[in-house]
């Protein structure tokens, strides 16, 4: 992301996100409207604890470190199986807007849509910010970050709290859409997937994160399943295993061919046509 700091566990943010919210909502009778505000902070302060070996840690480490913390939400979850169902799932209620009941798909896609947008805004609006600043140059070095006087510590921690909440955002909209969540919902693939789409996307990067989470469920929705049962029987794969044969196959090829992303390619496209004119290599002959 913008920090450079990897993160393994936002399917355990998630998770945290959904039941929490489900659980505010179903079980101690708080309005959506205000599970929609405390359910995010409360995934950020879980993010801003996860955030401290983020300061003595980096790289693959730190991403071990925060796959190590959904397996701990997933026994959790399990653990706790009077509030959240165990292993057998739970069941949560619609969505209820301001009097307005989401209760059908298109409604559900609006609701989502929606606030998609609205994280996008804001997401935009921090990256412009001091912070955002602040996030992009310990990313580029955080010697010379320390040096022009950021704290890195606490920017780390403050990385981790906002990419929190928009996750817990992001597992309020799935609980309440969707009607239903258990702990298959959130494992480690959850995870890789969304690794996945910002490799493909491009990489710190919104617009990026955008494209790439378009180009994989269009993916699993369209293409997987028009060629799963023939390719599956040519190379003897299960359905499931022939889903992750292709997502790692198409990370593979864009870490290889276009590390940049869809975006990066969108961008270098666009700077070439605007010097078009001056390459003599691509003039018209």
């Amino acid at each position: 992301g913008f920090t450079g700091l990897m993160s393994l566990g936002h399917a355990a943010f998630l998770a945290i996100g959904a039941y929490t919210s489900a659980i505010l909502v179903d079980q101690v009778g708080l309005p959506f409207e205000l599970s929609l505000i405390i359910t995010p902070i409360i995934v950020g302060l879980f993010g801003f604890v996860i955030g401290f070996p983020a300061l003595r840690i980096e790289g693959m480490y730190l991403g071990l470190t925060t796959m190590g913390f959904g397996f701990i939400v997933k026994r959790l979850i399990i653990a706790f199986r009077e509030w959240t169902g165990g292993s057998a799932g739970l069941q949560v209620s619609k969505a209820t807007l301001f009097g307005f009941t989401v209760s059908n798909d298109w409604d559900n896609y609006f609701l989502i849509y929606t606030f998609a947008i609205i994280a996008i805004i804001v997401a935009r609006r921090i990256v412009k910010s001091k912070l955002g600043r602040a996030f992009m140059a310990i990313r580029d070095s955080e010697q010379a970050a320390q040096a022009s006087g950021i704290n890195i510590a606490k920017y780390k921690m403050l990385s981790f709290f906002i990419s929190g909440m928009f996750a817990g955002f992001a597992g309020v909209l799935f609980a309440h859409t969707s009607h239903f969540i258990s702990t298959d919902h959130f494992d480690i693939l959850l995870s890789i997937l969304f690794i996945v789409m910002v490799l493909v996307g491009g990489v710190g990067s919104i617009y990026g994160a955008v494209l790439g989470t378009l180009f994989i469920v269009l993916m699993e929705n369209m293409f997987i399943p028009l060629f799963k049962d023939s390719l599956t029987q040519y190379m003897h794969l299960e359905a499931g295993d022939f889903q992750v044969f292709i997502f790692g196959l198409i990370m593979l090829l864009f870490i290889i061919f276009q590390p940049l992303g869809l975006y990066g390619m969108w961008l270098k496209m666009r700077i070439y046509w605007k010097l078009f004119p001056f390459n003599p290599r691509k003039r018209f002959t």
